[in-house]
């Protein structure tokens, strides 16, 4: 796998190595889960996902907003992180979140911030179960020699 080296304030950071963080949360307990499908309820649980955005912002990094993306019955907000990353959000309660270096713990405590602010302390904490953090292997080739490599 190539070496994606970015100069940026003179901080050379290398994308590539062949490993990607991710957070999912799948859970009604996020504030502005969706309950009916309604219009009217449609757009208050929108305007609820934008100050959570929001919020996450001020505790984490910049967001971009790309746009919105209908897969099926779901449609999903999509936003990438100014120092990298990728996040998209369901109104029916399911975030999931990408990056090429380990920022999860710190995108984490935001969330549960975040959380805590728009609901309230008890489902922040609930949530916090909720939330699965990892690493994959982007490809196939190094997933096989990691594994040779914890075989040894």
């Amino acid at each position: 796998m190539e070496k994606h080296n970015i100069n940026k304030d003179k901080k050379e950071m290398h994308y590539g190595n062949g490993r990607s963080y991710y957070l999912k949360i799948k859970s009604d307990l996020l504030p502005f889960v969706l309950g009916k499908k309604t219009f009217k309820e449609f757009d208050r649980e929108n305007k609820i996902l934008e100050e959570f955005v929001r919020i996450i912002e001020k505790k984490f990094d910049p967001i971009w907003y790309l746009g919105t993306d209908y897969l099926g019955d779901e449609i999903y907000e999509r936003f990438m992180f100014h120092h990298g990353g990728f996040m998209e959000i369901s109104l029916h309660g399911e975030v999931n979140c990408f990056f090429f270096e380990d920022k999860t713990k710190i995108l984490r405590e935001a969330i549960l911030h975040a959380c805590e602010k728009l609901s309230s302390k008890a489902s922040a904490m609930h949530l916090d179960k909720h939330i699965k953090t990892g690493q994959k292997l982007l490809s196939l080739k190094d997933s096989l020699r990691e594994e040779i490599k914890r075989g040894k």
